[in-house]
């Protein structure tokens, strides 16, 4: 087809157009007064208008991750045949639901339009900052607030339920933890070449964004990769400058443990002695959940709350509380089926590990922590700015894998 479209001509438009994608599938940082019907409107308008321009503009040499993304988007689609024939929700119902989830395609507007990994970067940090900020300032003004990811009100059984406090901290959990993470591994690594106070007080920034959020699993993941690709990873410079850092703040957090996270762990001694809903989920979408044998293979597929299958599904979120963004791996198996799973480890295997000594460590402690996370939290069962975040993360991979293939071609001429 012929190419009409140059997008190197455009680039700070296609930036600022693709920081306004990601900031409305963040939802506008949670904004309560979003209508869900024109935000869906929104959502699929802005997906046609990518495909659009992805189709008629100028396209660069393949890309390492470029099939890995769009098998990633179309996979989970199969589940449309097992959604009709075994849930009875139509194609095109399936369609509509799942047409957003198409709004990673802003990795291709990326590569086309020659946006730099500082560019990238600077949207990210400053979305991850305003998020926090957020935070922070809606602690003093509670019970007044705009921004949050489960507004006060009543639930299904008539009974009302405020905003959840921890550590004396209200969870506010705006969208999306994984930016303050990026701080926290961006920075980290930026600290590794050359220690520099900005870097700092945005590490330390990142780390403030994931203790706001009060959520357990996020905390050890962000913790257990900063260590573990920190202690397995060569050539880092002023290596003892870094060491006394973090043990600095792991003296502070182990002095003040019972203050700063005297909630959380007796949280999580109460789901070690109870049976808790978690496990009650876990037991649902794997053994029983299921619309038929195609449906094991391929999912159950996207809910429209239209049809039968989606009120069923909606009945289980709201009356039930079994999510399937609760359940990681097997939310994610029972949604878009076995295949996905499967297509998803192999990107892991052939594609990031393959290429892991080509990435820099934030890289790695991303992929880790997403590792590390699998048995609660699956990109697939996540809104859908984890997997833009995950084609931002791709596009800088792309950028290291070349950096790292230029420097060895350039050794060997």
């Amino acid at each position: 087809m012929f190419k009409i479209l140059d997008l190197r001509q455009y680039r700070k438009i296609v930036l600022v157009f693709t920081a306004f994608v990601f900031l409305h599938s963040l939802m506008y940082f949670d904004y309560i007064n979003i209508n869900p019907t024109y935000y869906g409107w929104v959502s699929n308008g802005l997906v046609l208008l990518l495909g659009a321009v992805c189709i008629i503009s100028v396209s660069p040499r393949k890309m390492p991750a470029s099939y890995w993304l769009l098998g990633l988007l179309a996979v989970p689609m199969l589940s449309f045949l097992p959604c009709w024939l075994e849930n009875g929700q139509s194609p095109i119902s399936s369609l509509r639901t799942y047409l957003a989830c198409w709004l990673p395609l802003l990795y291709f507007l990326l590569h086309k339009s020659k946006i730099s990994e500082r560019e990238l970067v600077l949207v990210i940090t400053v979305f991850a900052v305003t998020r926090t900020l957020i935070t922070i300032v809606q602690q003093f003004t509670y019970p007044d607030y705009l921004f949050t990811f489960r507004p006060e009100g009543l639930d299904a059984s008539g009974m009302f339920k405020g905003i959840e406090r921890r550590s004396g901290i209200y969870r506010f959990c705006i969208e999306d933890t994984f930016l303050s993470m990026f701080l926290v591994f961006y920075y980290f690594w930026r600290m590794t070449k050359r220690f520099k106070i900005t870097d700092l007080c945005l590490f330390l920034v990142g780390l403030l964004g994931v203790y706001l959020d009060q959520t357990r699993q996020l905390m050890l993941s962000t913790v257990l990769s900063l260590v573990l690709v920190f202690l397995f990873t060569v050539r880092i410079k002023h290596k003892a400058l870094i060491v006394f850092l973090l043990a600095a703040i792991v003296g502070v957090v182990a002095l003040n443990a019972d203050t700063l996270f005297g909630d959380l762990l007796l949280m999580t001694s109460q789901d070690l002695n109870h049976n808790n809903i978690r496990l009650f989920s876990y037991s649902t979408y794997l053994f029983e959940f299921w619309g038929g044998p195609l449906s094991v293979v391929f999912g159950n597929g996207p809910a429209a709350w239209d049809s039968a299958y989606g009120q069923q599904v909606a009945y289980m979120y709201e009356n039930l509380k079994l999510f399937h963004s609760d359940v990681g791996i097997v939310g994610a198996a029972n949604l878009y089926g076995v295949i996905t799973v499967l297509f998803y480890l192999a990107f892991l295997v052939f594609f990031v590990f393959r290429n892991w000594k080509k990435f820099r460590i934030h890289i790695k402690m991303y992929f880790v922590a997403q590792l590390i996370n699998l048995p609660m939290i699956c990109i697939f069962t996540q809104r859908v700015n984890c997997m833009i975040f995950l084609g931002f993360m791709l596009f800088l991979c792309d950028k290291d894998i070349r950096r790292y293939d230029r420097r060895i071609a350039n050794a060997e001429s």
